[in-house]
């Protein structure tokens, strides 16, 4: 006799739930002012957090169930805890889930299994061509297209199919699946600092943002609009982070796996073991990396000056359009420029030295200085027209 086979799919989608059980986890709304202190804490929790216009913070975590028994949905509901503290103003929100939340997650028991969609499995092989930054944004902004779309089950037919007894491929239905539906909105002042600490979460800024974030997440995804702020100060671990764009403050990036990033001026950027995708550098922007991968893909009109200091560093960085000056010194360091290639070799005594320089050829608009002092690294030199991609 077979047994049932079960899978668990996590799925950062929305959809219409008809006669879907909702409970409340939690409601409240606070009064704050600019002197406000609020400190978020998220483990296991997926959350967006939007700009609130009445001078209150607003929490509402809410949790519909389709296809539960009332069994499993207590069951489930007993992983979920979220506790406001607020004395002498000074908010304090805890969040936790024994298991990892997403926006909604599908169960599926059947005999004999699903299966991927063939065309979803199929991925095109990525080559190094400059993205214009519009594209880029739109890559960062996919995934919120498919959150939110309303039509759940139709999305899991484009990318799995269920296989009955004989071998056979057909479409899921309602009625064969439980969907857990988790929904935490945070609306809060443009005027508060916030302290937000994340574990396992899954973390969306809906508006441009313009408070001072202190931030730190290990392991999730860190999703934003644009965020504004000199005073900024956000580190990533070991999670996914995409950005329509972000503007001063200092970030530190380590085990970025997915890193794509709108455009970026006036901050300070460390990272190590990363790969970061940049749709456009703007004004005062400074990298420190260590054994990362950089993809530099457009420069502002007035950049002023770019600075990388790296080791072990893989950087493809494609040309600015405009006049610029361009200095790299280090140590054993390739630069590959088309079929030429200029090696930094590796002195006895490490000193740097000065690998190459272009200078500014005084035609038209200068954009800018763009230094790189890299030691053990790999420069990739993209002279290209964006005629060659349509992206």
């Amino acid at each position: 006799m077979k047994k049932p086979f079960k899978i668990l799919i996590l799925l950062l989608i929305t959809s219409v739930l008809s006669h879907a059980q909702s409970h409340r986890i939690l409601k409240e709304s606070i009064a704050v002012d600019k002197n406000t202190s609020i400190v978020l804490n998220f483990e296991n929790i997926y959350v967006a957090l939007e700009e609130s216009t009445d001078g209150k913070i607003h929490f509402d975590y809410v949790m519909e169930f389709e296809g539960h028994s009332k069994k499993d949905i207590q069951e489930r509901l007993k992983d979920v805890t979220a506790e406001v503290s607020n004395f002498e103003n000074h908010i304090t929100l805890t969040a936790k889930s024994k298991s990892q939340m997403s926006f909604e997650s599908y169960e599926f028991k059947k005999e004999y299994g699903i299966t991927y969609n063939d065309d979803f499995l199929s991925e095109k092989k990525d080559s190094i061509i400059r993205k214009s930054k519009d594209s880029l944004l739109k890559i960062i902004r996919y995934n919120n297209r498919v959150a939110r779309t309303n039509n759940g089950l139709k999305y899991i037919n484009e990318r799995f199919k269920k296989i009955d007894k004989d071998g056979g491929l057909t479409n899921f239905r309602k009625g064969t699946m439980d969907v857990m539906r988790s929904v935490f909105v945070i609306k809060i002042p443009p005027y508060v600092k916030l302290n937000i600490n994340g574990k396992n979460s899954g973390i969306h800024f809906r508006n441009n943002t313009q408070n001072e974030i202190s931030l730190k997440l290990k392991s999730g995804t860190l999703k934003t609009k644009v965020l504004i702020n000199t005073f900024n100060n956000i580190r990533i671990d070991d999670a996914n982070f995409e950005a329509d764009a972000i503007s001063g403050g200092e970030y530190k990036f380590k085990n970025v796996k997915d890193g794509k990033i709108g455009s970026v001026q006036n901050t300070k950027i460390t990272s190590e073991f990363s790969k970061l995708e940049i749709g456009e550098i703007q004004k005062h922007v400074t990298i420190t990396d260590f054994n990362s991968e950089y993809y530099f893909y457009n420069w502002a009109k007035d950049f002023k000056r770019f600075n990388l200091y790296s080791e072990y560093s893989k950087i493809h960085f494609f040309y600015p359009k405009l006049d610029y000056s361009f200095k790299v010194i280090g140590n054993n360091t390739k630069n590959f420029i088309d079929k030429y290639t200029i090696e930094m070799q590796p002195t006895k005594k490490g000193e740097k030295f000065n690998m190459m320089e272009r200078k500014s050829q005084g035609n038209g608009e200068f954009s800018g200085e763009i230094f790189f002092d890299i030691i053990h690294g790999i420069i990739y030199s993209y002279d290209d027209s964006f005629k060659k991609t349509d992206n």
